[in-house]
């Protein structure tokens, strides 16, 4: 029984020492994803681009609200003088004008989103290639995204990503 014990212990100790022989060569990388994309010219650049692709269409929807407003001032202004008949046409006037600017300025936004979202995935995928980039040529074994609780400087590679990033 005592020969039994002294083998465990004797094999938990050469696997603990193996197991840390194997983690002291293992190279590994972590990059911030959210400072990268927080500081990258790429990403200012291509919202920059959504916001003058969308500009028409947004300026048309603000002048659809502009003549809602003044519709709606005119009907306040005017309802003690109109006809009833006047006043009801007026006010549906109105109604239908709010729907259509409504449904003008959902779909603008869905369609904003869409094309947001397609531009992230695009630059997302940009990153990773870098990051990846990186990996191989610098021989990381293991690169971890940000989300873990701690890493020390020297195995942070977001800096070396974002320089390389910016450069293109």
């Amino acid at each position: 029984m005592l020969k039994r014990g002294l083998f465990l212990l004797v094999a938990f100790s050469a696997a603990f020492l193996q197991t840390n022989v194997a983690f002291a060569e293992l190279k590994v990388g972590v990059f911030d994803n959210r400072q990268i994309l927080d500081n990258l010219p790429m990403v200012e650049k291509e919202m920059q681009k959504l916001s003058a692709e969308f500009e028409p269409k947004q300026k048309e929807i603000n002048n659809l609200k502009k003549k809602l407003l003044a519709l709606k001032d005119d009907i306040e202004k005017n309802a003690p003088i109109l006809s009833a008949k006047d006043l009801q046409s007026k006010q549906l006037e109105y109604q239908s004008s709010l729907q259509e600017a409504q449904l003008k300025a959902g779909d603008l936004e869905r369609l904003i989103n869409a094309r947001r979202n397609e531009v992230s995935r695009t630059i997302q995928s940009t990153v990773e290639q870098e990051v990846l980039k990186v990996a191989k040529e610098e021989n990381y074994d293991l690169v971890l995204r940000s989300g873990v609780l701690f890493a020390s400087p020297k195995v942070d590679i977001t800096q070396k990503v974002l320089k390389r990033l910016s450069g293109k």
